[in-house]
Order: structure tokens, then sequence, then C-alpha cells
């Protein structure tokens, strides 16, 4: 009885030497599986601390907002047809003005007084110059002189023409364009004087390149285009 209680006491003290390493090695395998009653508590505080460390050193990063669905759309106002063809119209209505206005004065030219060529006449043996010159717009061929008297009751406007080699006794212009006076396109020039026997004598005519000059026994008219007259 004796020696069976001793082999007893034997087995439980080699029982409870053997439990703390046996309690030692499971604490470590629960450690590294991480399962067990004890593990729950600090691993659930560390990702805890862990993720308050993050967040706070870590950049925030927001979404881009998008557009409210709920805001109305600026209303563009469409322009009128009539404003668009405004500026085309102004133009065709300007271009037709400008037709109108050529067509009129190629239809009835004004007369500008000119000082090319450069006119003089001879009256009873004294030459004078103080007759104008008169050119309508639109005919560069064609010259008015008009004296500042009536001479010998008839001789006070001449029409000229360079490029029939005509020149006419005429009347004084009586149309009218803007105030100026002014010829009609197509009216007659007046009386040819060429070879023209008036007062007595016969009128002579003569186109030279740089004159003209018509004459009788009692006036003489002179057109210069030549250096030093006026160009």
């Amino acid at each position: 009885m004796a020696k069976s209680k001793k082999k007893h006491d034997k087995g439980a003290l080699r029982q409870s030497a053997s439990s703390p390493s046996e309690s030692r090695v499971d604490a470590g395998a629960d450690a590294v599986c991480g399962c067990g009653a004890g593990h729950d508590g600090p691993v659930g505080k560390t990702a805890e601390d862990g993720s308050g460390a993050l967040g706070a050193d870590a950049v925030e990063v927001r979404p881009a907002e998008e557009p409210d669905a709920t805001t109305a759309p600026v209303r563009v106002v469409p322009v009128s047809r009539l404003r668009r063809a405004l500026p085309d119209i102004v133009k065709v209505a300007l271009a037709f003005a400008f037709i109108g206005v050529a067509a009129v004065i190629w239809y009835k030219p004004p007369l500008v007084i000119a000082d090319y060529p450069r006119v003089t006449y001879r009256y009873n043996g004294v030459w004078l110059d103080d007759a104008k010159l008169y050119r309508p717009l639109a005919m560069p061929t064609r010259y008015y002189v008009g004296l500042p008297l009536e001479l010998a009751g008839r001789y006070e406007w001449f029409a000229v023409d360079r490029r029939r080699e005509v020149v006419a006794l005429t009347e004084e212009p009586s149309r009218r364009f803007m105030g100026r006076k002014a010829i009609k396109r197509g009216d007659p020039l007046g009386l040819d004087l060429e070879f023209r026997k008036i007062d007595g004598s016969e009128w002579q005519v003569f186109f030279f390149e740089e004159s003209i000059v018509f004459s009788n026994a009692v006036l003489a008219v002179r057109l210069d285009a030549g250096k030093g007259n006026g160009k």
C-alpha cells in the first residue's frame, strides 16, 4: 500500500510539472493561428489603433462633384433670319444705290468746272482768259466753254467734242443735277461751226495734238493742253 501511494504521488508530480510547458505550447499555437479566446481583444484593439494612425496621416480624396441635374439650362435666344441677313441686305442696298447714282450720272452727267485745258479767247483784237471751262462727268472727250458775256449778240456757249472733232455753238445747259448744270447724253450738240459762215465770215476749226482752235473774223477761242498751261 505504501509503494502504490508513492507511485501515485510521483505521477501527480510529473503531470503537474509538465502542465506549464504544455500550456505555453498551446498558447504559442493559438497566437500563430490567430484563434483563441484571449486573442480577440488585443488583436481588435491593434487593428483599431492602426486604422486610426493611417487616417490621421493619409490625405483625404473626395470624388468630383457631379453637376446638379436639377439646375435649369441657360436659354439661348435664337437669332431671327432678318437679323442674320441684315448685313447682306445693307450691302445689296448700297450696291443698288451706287449703281443707280452711276446710271443717273451716265444718263445725265453734271458739268464740273475745270482748269485744263487752259481757255483763252480773242475779241476785238484782245486776248482774254476769263472764260470758264466745264467738263461733264463720265464724258472725258467733251468740253463746254462759257464766255462771261454774250458777244456779238450770239456767242456765249460752245460745245467741243474731241472724239468726233466737232465744235458747236450751243445754249447754256438748262438741266440740273444736284444743283449743278448738267446735260443729257444723246442731246444734240448744237450748231456745227465748221465751215459755217456767220457774220460775213466762215468759221475755221482746227484740232491739233495739244490744242484746239476755232475762230472767225469776230471771235477766236483756243483750248491749250500744252505743258505749262494748267497741267
